[in-house]
């Protein structure tokens, strides 16, 4: 392998770290994933030297090689299967345990690889004769589909330069395209390149999802259908994605549908060139994970060539603040979303000014990941995790943020945006963030007997509380999650107690929503809810009379230290002096 064709020109990183790359980097990119496949099956050989496959193993490899040297460029096309890499990497940790002592019959895991030998071989146009292993009674060409109905046991794959025949312990013959034979389906794009529909492949289970099995073809019509539009949307109105994707992307995983009906989707560090989603209803939202789960792709293989994280140097124990998460998150995870999540920025972006987009929904989650990729990306850069590559690479992609700063939000929506996200930041404090004891005292001297303000740390001592995950919405932030919609407007009466603080948020009484949070903190200073209730309130500026200060001491607190207040009311409480625990809630209503 040439490694100067896996050597990135400062243009080309500079392409990717904004958050695009154009087809000469992604060749870059792909030369990389051509040679991590190549080690990882020189790899397998070697562990597998011991075993008895080795014979059938080297038997595979020398077809390769032998196809590769008829024809280069058709093999790297089958090396360049994206499950190549997720079946060798399978194959290793199989392997490692087999050195363990653990017991287990590897020859259909490790006989794929005879399957990868007769796609390199029908490539270059070479007769071979092999035999592979069947699952569930259909044996596999990488690439190109598998012989159903064969049975069970090893099938015998015979080809020439006219046909290719599958024949069954049972004596079952099926022959390349004939009846018997399921074919890879494809969806040509316009400009050039396919994207296959990946539902064969034995080696796709590597998306933390279930994948579908194969799709019946009135299934695989509506996807091929949804797909082409979804492609069309990208070249039209995300151009900058789209070179990218038409030069790395390969294929799409359809993988199954929680049964909440929450759209899903992944990429695997094993498994570059493919991504999985479930199947949504409409072109956009394809569009949207299609490009997301790219980002990650991109990415994914971008670190196969480079470091952007130290590796050597300890990793903070306590993660760091990734907003679209419950708990912190290490660097490299924390990489992984900024960057994934610069394309759903960019997405809304774009789809603000499409002519069948929901443009107030596009603006308020524009607003949204611009702002939630801010806190991200500062977090990151000030982590001291980055190697000096990746700091470049991460001021580069903070260019491509501050330039989408300039561009104008519906200012109510853009504050109400703002006002969600300040929930959301002190919802992850409130799970996330620890005061100490000398801490919380010098609170409660200064909230209730009125001394001076104290100097309090920025942030408190981070550590994973016992929430984890995606960030989710519930309670007040249910309430006022309709704001990410850019439904801006009051809501009605509703329900048998339209008087709760959710709601009287949405209509701008901020002093009704504080009282109502302040009753709750007076009756259970564990009410987290209240907390991220009351700093919204706090925040929101309208409803509130001209003597508030938004800079007051109890305000900032709430915003950058809510834990430190909870902890202050809940000591009090705990004393038993609930008369003074209520003095204490009651510093931080209105005047």
């Amino acid at each position: 392998m040439n490694t100067q064709r896996m050597q990135l020109r400062a243009e080309q990183f500079a392409g990717i770290a904004s958050g695009y790359g154009d087809a000469a980097a992604m060749a870059v990119l792909g030369a990389g994933q051509l040679a991590k496949r190549k080690a990882l099956v020189a790899m397998v050989l070697r562990a597998a030297r011991s075993t008895p496959c080795a014979p059938a193993l080297d038997e595979a490899a020398a077809l390769i090689v032998r196809a590769e040297q008829a024809d280069a460029a058709a093999v790297a096309g089958v090396i360049a299967h994206p499950h190549l890499d997720a079946w060798a990497t399978l194959c290793l940790h199989r392997l490692a345990d087999r050195e363990k002592g653990a017991e287990a019959d590897l020859s259909d895991l490790l006989g794929h690889l005879a399957s990868y030998a007769a796609a390199a071989a029908i490539a270059a146009g070479l007769d071979f004769d092999l035999e592979l292993p069947t699952v569930d009674g259909a044996a596999s060409i990488p690439g190109l589909g598998n012989a159903a109905g064969l049975g069970p046991g090893r099938a015998r794959a015979t080809g020439t330069a006219s046909s290719v025949t599958f024949t069954g312990a049972g004596g079952t013959v099926v022959t390349l395209d004939g009846p018997g034979w399921r074919a890879r389906r494809c969806v040509a794009l316009t400009g050039g390149g396919r994207l296959a529909i990946e539902d064969l492949d034995p080696y796709r289970h590597c998306y933390d999802w279930r994948p579908l099995t194969y799709l019946t073809e009135a299934r695989a019509r509506d996807l091929e259908k949804l797909l082409s539009e979804a492609w069309l949307l990208i070249e039209r109105h995300h151009p900058g994605h789209a070179e990218g994707l038409r030069h790395s992307l390969r294929a799409m995983v359809p993988l199954a549908t929680p049964e909440n009906g929450t759209m899903i989707s992944a990429a695997s560090r094993h498994a570059a060139g493919a991504i999985g989603a479930s199947i949504p209803d409409s072109a956009a939202d394809l569009a949207l994970l299609l490009i997301h789960e790219y980002m990650h792709a991109k990415l994914g293989a971008l670190l196969d060539l480079v470091d952007l994280v130290e590796r050597d140097r300890p990793a903070s124990r306590a993660g760091f603040h990734a907003p679209w998460r419950l708990d912190p998150r290490p660097a490299g995870a924390l990489l992984q979303g900024i960057y994934a999540h610069a394309g759903v920025t960019d997405y809304w972006r774009m789809r603000r000014h499409g002519p069948d987009g929901d443009t107030r929904r596009a603006a308020a989650q524009f607003a949204y990941w611009r702002a939630m990729n801010r806190i991200a990306l500062d977090a990151l850069i000030n982590s001291g995790e980055l190697t000096p590559i990746g700091k470049r690479f991460a001021l580069i992609l903070r260019n491509t943020l501050d330039g989408w700063e300039t561009e104008t939000v519906d200012p109510v929506i853009a504050s109400r945006v703002r006002l969600f996200v300040t929930a959301q930041s002190v919802r992850w404090l409130l799970i996330n963030a620890h005061a100490d004891d000398e801490e919380t005292e010098r609170a409660i001297s200064a909230l209730r007997f009125g001394t001076s303000p104290p100097t309090f740390a920025e942030r408190g001592t981070i550590a994973a509380g016992a929430v984890r995950g995606p960030a989710d919405a519930p309670g007040i932030l249910a309430d006022l999650h309709r704001w990410l919609d850019g439904r801006t407007d009051p809501v009605g009466p509703s329900g048998p107690d339209p008087d709760t603080a959710g709601v009287m948020l949405l209509n701008g009484d901020a002093a009704g929503a504080e009282r109502a949070c302040l009753a709750r903190l007076d009756a259970d200073a564990r009410d987290d809810d209240a907390w991220i209730g009351l700093a919204v309130a706090r925040a929101l500026p309208a409803g509130r009379n001209d003597r508030s200060d938004p800079t007051d001491l109890a305000t900032r607190l709430l915003h950058t230290r809510p834990e430190l207040l909870r902890n202050a009311v809940l000591k009090v409480q705990h004393a038993g002096n609930h008369a003074a625990a209520t003095e204490l809630v009651k510093k931080m209503a209105l005047p």
